[in-house]
């Protein structure tokens, strides 16, 4: 089977047996993993071509073009004995419905399962009636909805992003896991944003498909956070987002480390 040799960083909260196990003592590694281009997906999250905080999509759009873009030629490019990695978009529900290639697969259904899955009530869930007042952060005044508004129905994959008929396009965490089964892929490279929100949050996210068991690396310049006023100028949210996936859920690689792997198969 074809492969490529990806070097990979973690953060490992532990030490040497001869080192004391303390928090300063915790260091980033790095490992030479093989991945096999036929049990290898690419996974773009929510690449869109709009967003309501202005700020972040100027710098998510430089992302695109600057870095997204030549990993996903760089993906089409990569093919040996027929093998290639797969490319999946996962631009969410709303977005995925626009292509003709979203797939439809099996859908979670006859919810609620026993009696503890009907718990809290639905209006609790809803956060209706008197339980409004419990609305979550991003439901309290103002609330996003006023900038939304204007942006629903411009919503959709980033322009810089070319969605070929080979592709798969998906829009749940269960059509992902259902694909990846009849494909055989362990592998999941991830590309997209926003890190600390849909990358490591979305049930096709890093944190939702590490617990079903898939290996998820992120690459970490093709990928940024959505910042507070005080972490902007050093992306510390980013980085803190990168960091967990590093020391809980996965790996990271570098862009350079990547397509030097592919480099390998592209040359044969």
């Amino acid at each position: 089977m074809s492969m490529i040799e990806l070097q990979v960083r973690y953060f490992q909260d532990s030490t040497p047996t001869n080192v004391s196990c303390r928090e300063e003592n915790f260091v980033r590694r790095q490992i030479k993993m093989p991945l096999t281009l036929a049990q290898t997906a690419l996974v773009l999250v929510d690449v869109w071509n709009v967003h309501f905080i202005e700020s972040w999509i100027e710098r998510a759009k430089k992302i695109t073009k600057d870095s997204i873009v030549p990993i996903l030629e760089t993906v089409r490019k990569c093919e040996s004995n027929g093998e290639r990695i797969t490319i999946v978009h996962a631009p969410s529900p709303p977005v995925a419905a626009h292509f003709d290639q979203s797939i439809v697969l099996g859908q979670i259904s006859n919810w609620p399962k026993s009696e503890s899955d009907a718990w809290p009530p639905t209006k609790f869930r809803n956060r209706s009636g008197e339980y409004k007042i419990y609305r979550g952060p991003r439901s309290q005044p103002p609330g996003i909805s006023v900038h939304w508004e204007k942006l629903a129905d411009q919503l959709s994959i980033s322009e810089e992003i070319i969605v070929k008929p080979e592709d798969e396009v998906i829009a749940t965490g269960q059509q992902l896991h259902q694909l990846l089964a009849e494909k055989g892929i362990f592998h999941l490279i991830y590309v997209g944003f926003a890190t600390n929100w849909c990358v490591l949050g979305r049930d096709y996210g890093i944190r939702s498909m590490a617990s079903r068991g898939y290996n998820t690396i992120l690459l970490r310049e093709a990928t940024t956070g959505v910042e507070f006023p005080d972490t902007l100028d050093d992306s510390l949210t980013t980085e803190i987002a990168i960091r967990e996936v590093e020391q809980q859920y996965g790996f990271s690689a570098s862009n350079y480390d990547f397509f030097q792997a592919c480099q390998s198969v592209i040359k044969e």
